[in-house]
């Protein structure tokens, strides 16, 4: 989102996954908020949610990608560079097709370039985490159907790390000697005008056989540790349970990785996203979130000695949620370290139900909102959270919900983040497009009002 007082709505990004095949590729759009006609937080917008279909999109507002894209992750350099005089934001997207790319997009505002593209193909050029990586070895390292992606900063360079949900196997396609891994790329490889990727990139899961793999499906940096969840997971077209819950990865050397045994305090089947709250120096102590499946629950997590070469991982808090838990975000409310804030979450139910976004407020420890029928499938949420022009003003947020199942954004409100049981849905961007309601697919064709 942006700062310029003449946009103070900014630019909103959506990657869609086109995960029916009902185009030829996938796509990621800018949108300018500040043209589609939307209401001021907390104005009321009547019986029903606004049905905003004109998104106002031109050729230079949308890029290709590959299918079966997964989350989505912004990288701001916090100076300008000789290279970078202007700051230009890059948005990294994992997709899980035929190359397993790492797509990596340029902004400028809703103006979007591919780096290393072709025109608004955003394919050609990017970085595949399965082929052609330097120095691999019969076939391995690989990171098939990446998922996830977490930016953080290293000096002036972007640090990324990417996770994928399926095994990868040597030689390729021999179902034997599975391994799976974490993708961490820095500087200029993912920062500069021609990504690149070798074998060192590859982060081992395993911890060289001391440690199950299985499937990784997100990333939080923390102080000291890269916290990655693990989740149910293919290995030779055959499911399997997932083979960790929670490990932590030594930013400083990553090949020291550590088991949470998290399954050993608290019982859950796998774990979706994490998220990092507040830090407190003078304990050394870090807060974590995370949302688990079987059951559907919101783990709020202690890691005390958080700098550490020992951390010590406690459970806090568990939250039921509603079924289909998948993916967080966090708005503070204060300063970062005061763990004073509320986490939103999306529950896609199934194919047929609508979804909810979930409400936890940290402050009273207990989920205090919960929004229905926000869309089928919702999954991805950003956050516009506005300065507050003082301290006596309100603090308001409004949310950007991707729904997987329909194609459309819904818009949900905060007016007040003091009192976040206020949330409500005040609109939808985008046409719906139809689903087969007996498969649970799509029709590939758009809903006539």
């Amino acid at each position: 989102m942006a700062d310029d007082p003449a946009r103070p709505l900014g630019s909103l990004y959506v990657a869609s996954a086109n995960f029916d095949k009902c185009f030829d590729t996938g796509a990621v759009t800018a949108l300018n908020l500040d043209n589609l006609g939307l209401p001021p937080i907390g104005q009321p917008v009547g019986a029903a949610p606004a049905q905003i279909t004109d998104l106002k999109v031109t050729e230079e507002n949308i890029v290709e990608i590959e299918s079966f894209a997964g989350q989505m992750a912004v990288w701001n350099p916090p100076v300008a560079t000789e290279s970078n005089p202007n700051r230009t934001p890059r948005l990294f997207v994992p997709t899980r097709a035929e190359g397993n790319y790492l797509h990596a997009i340029d902004v400028n505002g809703t103006k979007l370039s591919c780096v290393n593209g072709l025109g608004n193909s955003c394919i050609a050029g990017a970085l595949s985490l399965t082929q052609n990586i330097a120095g691999s070895v019969n076939d391995l390292p690989r990171a098939p159907a990446p998922l996830g992606v977490t930016v953080g900063n290293v000096g002036n360079e972007p640090d990324v790390w990417v996770t994928h949900v399926e095994a990868a196997d040597s030689p390729a396609r021999s179902a034997t000697n599975f391994q799976t891994y974490l993708v961490h790329l820095t500087g200029e490889q993912v920062g500069g005008a021609s990504p690149s990727i070798s074998k060192e990139n590859f982060i081992p899961l395993d911890a060289g056989g001391s440690l199950s793999i299985g499937g990784a499906h997100a990333t939080a940096i923390g102080q000291k540790y890269t916290y990655v969840t693990g989740r149910a997971f293919v290995e030779a077209d055959v499911a399997q349970f997932a083979g960790f819950l929670l490990r932590l990865v030594d930013r400083s050397d990553t090949s020291r990785i550590l088991e949470a045994n998290l399954g050993g305090i608290y019982t859950i089947l796998e774990a979706r996203d994490v998220l990092v709250g507040g830090y407190d120096p003078v304990q050394d102590k870090e807060r974590i979130y995370l949302v688990a499946r079987g059951p559907d629950v919101l783990l709020v997590l202690d890691v005390a000695g958080a700098k550490t070469a020992s951390p010590r991982i406690s459970v806090v808090n568990a939250v039921l949620l509603p079924g289909g838990a998948s993916y967080a975000t966090l708005i503070h409310r204060g300063a970062p370290e005061a763990n004073d804030d509320v986490i939103a979450i999306t529950c896609t139910a199934n194919t047929r139900i609508q979804g909810a976004v979930v409400l936890y407020d940290t402050r009273l420890g207990q989920i205090v909102a919960q929004v229905e029928n926000v869309g089928s499938q919702p999954y991805g949420i950003a956050v516009h959270h506005p300065a507050r022009a003082s301290e006596t003003a309100v603090d308001q947020a409004r949310l950007f919900v991707t729904n997987f199942g329909d194609g459309r954004v819904a818009v949900i409100d905060i007016p007040d983040l003091a009192a976040p049981e206020g949330a409500a849905l005040v609109a939808y961007l985008g046409k719906r497009q139809g689903r087969d309601e007996k498969q649970g697919t799509s029709t590939c064709e758009e809903i006539q009002p």
